[in-house]
């Protein structure tokens, strides 16, 4: 579930974006290489890595919901 749900929220914020204010808090990259080329073009970073993982978060989290519903619970 936080799979899909930070996913989900880097896609509506968008990915550049969020990784800009990351690398703002953090400095993990030069200030200038991340300002000129931005960072996803400088670590080579799809932009659709966002709603990747999304999806898979979500299709996880979906898959672990109908597991837990199919078990039937025995009384001891």
């Amino acid at each position: 579930m936080p799979l899909g749900v930070l996913s989900a929220l880097v896609s509506a914020v968008g990915l550049e974006r969020a990784l800009t204010v990351w690398n703002d808090q953090l400095a993990l990259l030069p200030w200038g290489l991340s300002r000129i080329l931005g960072i996803t073009v400088h670590l080579g970073i799809p932009a659709q890595l966002p709603a990747y993982t999304a999806a898979t978060g979500i299709a996880l989290a979906a898959a672990g919901l109908l597991l837990s519903l199919g078990r039937h619970r025995q009384s001891a």
